[in-house]
């Protein structure tokens, strides 16, 4: 046997991964880590363009080839890198790059959830959709490091250095956009069997034609016709359950990494650490990064929904800490109490992180085919909208923390609540297995 005979399908992805690098980048830009004053509109702008992507992407992944998503979003990658560091002080070009980049990030997201899941190999599906929020995970570790350790005597802008590092990743996956193989589901649905064959043949070592590649292409065409014997009105409705449960799965991301728990940590560490730096924020981050590594190497093998419950709950339960010690204003300066700020948000991103890909592996798997990349653009546009309205509405006061703090402890307790019955494990299951467990209600199964 060939070692790592799936290797292919996860090179397959690299061009992605850049740009997924460059999204967490621009996350974390819109979520507190900045240097210079920001307006509101600069903050919530990247997620307006993901959400502008996302739309345009949902209409042309019938017609186009993963490539050309690729090509596109990756060029916007660049263009977006340019305007950072050709003009790190020019409020208008920044802002346009907010927009090109997040359009970028929108164009390629849904293309790779559904591309990803049709590529994979049944025992590695998870791991490769994961890698979404891994390099999206990193990407945010990049950006909160460098800010975070930021020497203010420097001359040299970090809006730059942010357009620098946008720009290399946009150009890393320009250059390696050859690598994309195709989906052989894409060219089954445009009647290319031969073309679907030499996908599947390019998609796991060794690249050669063999009976059991020949017995795959007839398991991809069964999938197809399974689906397409239902109209796209039946497949919307075959599809409404799936989609209810996994907008609240996915729009839970949105609170476990968000702009009031950043600030929460920055203020902790001012008044608990006696301003010695911000380098709570790289150890905060990197919990993140660390969080979705452990998740990684469990999803294929533990399998999503124990993983992404355990998150869940270990969430809710570290939240309500936090909203009990930001709740009494005299805590604020109390340095005890914002030391333990700290500690309780570290851990909390290692719990996001575990949740964290289990979002997306349940993206790629829960929705009929004719509908999917429709249903996954909106649990994407709900999960940006989430982010918007926080922006718009949050301020540092006691009021708004109290409220931001205890609606999520309890809306985490509420979706672990709700999914320990109704989210299906799917590791080892074939996508239309996969659909089937999502249609019916009661999952009691956790492992």
């Amino acid at each position: 046997m060939t070692f790592w005979a799936d290797r292919p399908q996860t090179i397959a992805v690299i061009p992605d991964a850049f740009i997924f690098l460059t999204s967490g980048m621009n996350l974390a830009l819109g979520l507190g880590y900045y240097y210079d004053p920001v307006s509101t509109h600069f903050l919530f702008s990247w997620f307006v363009g993901v959400i502008i992507g996302t739309l345009l992407s949902a209409s042309l992944i019938q017609v186009l080839i993963k490539r050309y998503f690729v090509l596109l979003s990756s060029f916007l990658v660049v263009v977006a890198g340019i305007l950072y560091t050709a003009c790190p002080d020019d409020a208008i070009a920044l802002l346009a790059a907010r927009y090109i980049n997040g359009i970028g990030t929108g164009l390629i997201i849904v293309p790779f959830i559904v591309h990803c899941s049709e590529i994979s190999a049944t025992p590695k599906r998870g791991f490769e959709l994961g890698l979404e929020q891994l390099c999206t995970a990193l990407g945010i570790f990049i950006q909160a490091t460098y800010i975070a350790l930021w020497n203010p005597e420097n001359s040299f802008s970090p809006t730059r250095v942010h357009g620098i590092f946008c720009l290399g990743f946009g150009l890393g996956a320009l250059g390696l956009a050859y690598l994309v193989i195709e989906s052989p589901i894409f060219y089954i649905r445009h009647s290319n069997d031969a073309e679907a064959l030499n996908s599947l043949t390019c998609l796991q070592l060794p690249t050669v034609l063999s009976d059991e590649k020949k017995l795959l292409l007839e398991e991809h065409k069964n999938y197809v016709l399974l689906n397409e014997y239902f109209d796209t009105g039946n497949s919307f409705l075959r599809g409404l359950a799936p989609l209810l449960r996994m907008t609240l799965y996915r729009a839970a991301l949105a609170f476990s990494f968000s702009l009031p728990y950043n600030t929460q940590l920055y203020f902790a560490t001012i008044m608990g650490l006696s301003g010695e730096g911000q380098w709570t924020s790289a150890v905060y981050t990197a919990l993140r990064v660390l969080g979705v590594f452990t998740a990684l190497s469990m999803v294929d093998m533990i399998g999503r929904k124990l993983i992404g419950l355990v998150g869940l709950l270990v969430m809710g339960g570290l939240g309500i800490g936090i909203a009990i010690i930001f709740a009494y204003i005299s805590n604020w300066i109390h340095e005890d109490q914002m030391r333990l700020v700290c500690v309780l948000l570290m851990i909390l991103q290692f719990f996001a992180g575990l949740y964290a890909p289990t979002t997306s592996v349940y993206l790629g798997e829960a929705f009929p085919l004719l509908m999917k990349p429709f249903f996954i653009t909106f649990c994407i546009c709900v999960e940006c909208m989430v982010h918007i309205i926080v922006i718009c509405t949050y301020t540092t006061d006691l009021h708004p923390m109290y409220v931001f703090n205890t609606f999520t402890y309890v809306f985490m307790f509420f979706c672990f609540l709700l999914f320990l019955f109704t989210i299906p494990e799917t590791k080892f299951t074939t996508l239309n297995e996969a659909q089937e467990r999502f249609r019916s209600w009661i999952q009691l199964k956790s492992w």
